[in-house]
């Protein structure tokens, strides 16, 4: 939330690699995987406990927009319901502001790191949905 929206890095990189606050200091070695992944990045952390997903979602929307930023990746732990926010606002820009953006969206559970697709974040969002899988099932 610190990063000034028009960060010549921002621009340069051209993608961001977006963390809940706490994975780097848990996860280390993943986020050093997740460094290296796409080439260059500019690695932003937020925690969804600490600023409301309204100004995280202003601040990361006008980064996209400003900073011509063609992908983001978001990382956060799994079972966090304010992690998954993070990722539920990445995917609300994108419909919204900037389709033509590349979302990638992944979690951690239990030391293993799973890809989770924009279909399950807009799932997620419906629980009358979730409860109809459930009873289907």
């Amino acid at each position: 939330m610190s990063v000034n929206v028009g960060d010549s890095r921002l621009r340069r990189a051209g993608q961001i690699l977006l963390l809940g606050s706490c994975i780097e200091a848990r996860y280390p070695a993943i986020v050093d995987d997740f460094r290296s992944r796409f080439g260059e990045q500019a690695v932003l952390e937020v925690c969804l406990e600490e600023t409301h997903v309204n100004q995280a979602g202003f601040k990361i929307a006008s980064i996209i927009r400003y900073a011509d930023i063609k992908r983001v990746t978001v990382l956060t732990s799994d079972g966090s319901p304010h992690c998954v926010q993070l990722h539920m606002v990445v995917e609300d820009i994108k419909r919204h502001f900037t389709p033509e953006i590349k979302t990638a969206h992944w979690v951690i559970e239990k030391d293993e790191v799973y890809d989770v697709s924009s279909e399950a974040i807009k799932r997620a969002r419906h629980l009358s949905k979730i409860q109809n899988m459930i009873d289907s099932s």
